[in-house]
């Protein structure tokens, strides 16, 4: 990793890792809910996340970057 990406136009990150996941169920499986969403209590997170991104949207996957400002 350690690919750079500006988000917004005007924030630099590093990307240092790139999780894949079949389904949010499985992202929430390997990832720490309170890096995804600090302020959602943790058993509320797959239904918020479902709530922003249709089925259709979840079967294409999901991904997680693990990313740090410059």
């Amino acid at each position: 990793m350690g690919d750079r990406v500006l988000l917004n136009d005007q924030h630099p990150f590093v990307i240092w890792r790139i999780g894949r996941y079949a389904s949010f169920k499985e992202l929430l499986a390997h990832e720490d809910a309170a890096s995804i969403a600090p302020d959602v209590p943790p058993g509320q997170l797959l239904e918020r996340l479902r709530a922003i991104y249709p089925p259709e949207k979840e079967a294409l996957g999901v991904v997680a970057l693990e990313i740090e400002s410059e």
